[in-house]
């Protein structure tokens, strides 16, 4: 039998998906600053509650490895050194204690004080790794914003670099022949090289 709080997150879930959907409809008479604001805000919540459905959404299909390789990596690493950290913090507890029958795991290996010393040493990387993930999760959300909050700026031709040669002009004059050439950008921007000589 389900019960109350798992048909809740299922009826929230639901919700979720249908969410587009409703927007997607009702999106004709919504102006196109609304829906832009609509589409940032629907990629921030999608990656908050999964991570890597806001890339989805946004059709970076090649960002989401990306994202569970960070955070799988970090989590696997903080889960790892918190297994090490719970195995030295109970020897040294048990080294400790005062009782002369309890014998920890590392007592013909280790000191007391290296047995403290690679207790915080885990806990350290435990804890750096715990702040990796949630900075790995963080930062997938804000990807997911960004990607959104970019998705209407279009990249036009006048942009482009292009290179222009502009054709030599050779002048005669009392003196000789003088001639000169130019070398620029487009849009009007650029520079040009000029060469004089005199026979």
């Amino acid at each position: 039998m389900i019960n109350h709080p798992t048909c809740s997150f299922f009826l929230v879930l639901f919700c979720w998906f249908c969410s587009p959907l409703v927007a997607a409809q009702q999106s004709t008479g919504v102006p196109s600053d609304s829906l832009y604001r609509i589409r940032v805000k629907q990629a921030t919540h999608k990656s908050l509650l999964i991570p890597g459905w806001g890339q989805a959404y946004n059709r970076s299909y090649w960002k989401i490895p990306v994202v569970y390789g960070l955070i799988g990596i970090s989590g696997a690493q903080a889960m790892s050194y918190h297994k090490q950290y719970i195995r030295y913090r109970d020897a040294y507890r048990i080294r400790v204690d005062g009782d002369s029958l309890t014998i920890d795991e590392y007592a013909l290996t280790q000191t007391n004080a290296l047995l403290k010393s690679n207790r915080d040493a885990f806990r350290q990387g435990r804890d750096s790794f715990f702040l990796l993930t949630l900075g790995a999760y963080l930062l997938q959300v804000v990807d997911a914003a960004v990607d959104a909050h970019l998705s209407s700026f279009t990249v036009g031709d006048d942009l482009s670099l292009r290179w222009d040669v502009a054709p030599a002009r050779w002048l005669g004059g009392p003196g000789g022949h003088s001639g000169s050439a130019g070398l620029g950008l487009g849009n009007g921007v650029g520079f040009q090289l000029g060469l004089v000589y005199h026979f």
